[in-house]
């Protein structure tokens, strides 16, 4: 099984984010599968990663729920904590202008 910051350079690579990870530490937060990505560069915070299933066809899947905030999008990456697979991605960033 990978670990948190594995995961998060997975989702990284991927999706071609502008995040370092090569320095960072995984520190337990809320709980045993909970994580703090500390150490990273290219994030508006510090990401996080947690251990979690989702259901993919039919089945359950290991994975990593890795957040990263990089200022024009807020995403949420499934990285399978198993075989490195990125199994979905949301982002939750939102466009909008205004005429005053």
């Amino acid at each position: 099984m990978i670990e948190p910051v594995e995961a998060l350079k997975v989702a990284a690579d991927t999706l071609q984010l502008p995040v370092e990870a090569d320095e960072a530490t995984a520190e337990v937060a809320e709980g045993d599968d909970s994580y703090i990505l500390r150490g990273t560069s290219g994030a508006e915070k510090d990401p996080k990663a947690q251990l979690m299933y989702i259901q993919q066809d039919g089945e359950l899947k290991l994975v990593f729920r890795v957040e990263t905030d990089i200022m024009s999008n807020w995403l949420l990456s499934y990285v399978d904590a198993t075989t490195k697979d990125v199994h979905a991605v949301v982002d939750w960033s939102a466009d909008a202008s205004y005429s005053v």
